[in-house]
């Protein structure tokens, strides 16, 4: 029996869809956000990296079959900061385990920063690029393509 590619691609796609809505992220490796189609890591990476390394960490990730990982813009992740304080302290309403700050591809105030976002308070700062304290890579995709090979 021979299916068409838009016919895999459409199964493949609802299952993904349902496999997140319905199993959760804590059953997988990523979360996709139903109201802008983004997906997410599950987790970010769990340690401190600059700007660039956390830019390069995302650009370098190979999950879940997919190699177009990008750091989000500072925007991208505001929208996830929301939902109660939790015991690990951090205000996100998505299944993501966070150990940090996050750092976003948004440039900051000043040449040689780049802005992140505490979901402790939902904080945005513009931080100085080399930083690596607290500052962590949590990654997202565009959820509408197949996986790369």
């Amino acid at each position: 029996m021979k299916f068409s590619a838009v016919a895999v691609f459409a199964f493949w796609y609802a299952s993904l869809l349902w496999a997140t809505t319905c199993q959760g992220a804590d059953k997988l490796d990523y979360w996709i956000d139903p109201d802008t189609h983004l997906m997410w890591t599950a987790a970010d990476n769990g340690s401190g990296l600059s700007w660039i390394q956390a830019q390069r960490y995302c650009r370098d990730l190979t999950l879940a079959g997919f190699h177009n990982w990008t750091l989000p813009s500072i925007d991208d992740l505001q929208r996830l900061v929301g939902g109660a304080d939790s015991k690990s302290a951090y205000r996100i309403k998505a299944p993501i385990k966070l150990s940090g700050w996050q750092w976003s591809s948004t440039p900051g105030k000043q040449d040689g920063e780049g802005w992140a976002l505490d979901f402790g308070d939902g904080g945005r700062a513009s931080v100085a690029a080399g930083d690596s304290g607290l500052n962590r890579a949590l990654c997202a995709r565009k959820a509408d393509r197949k996986p790369s090979r």
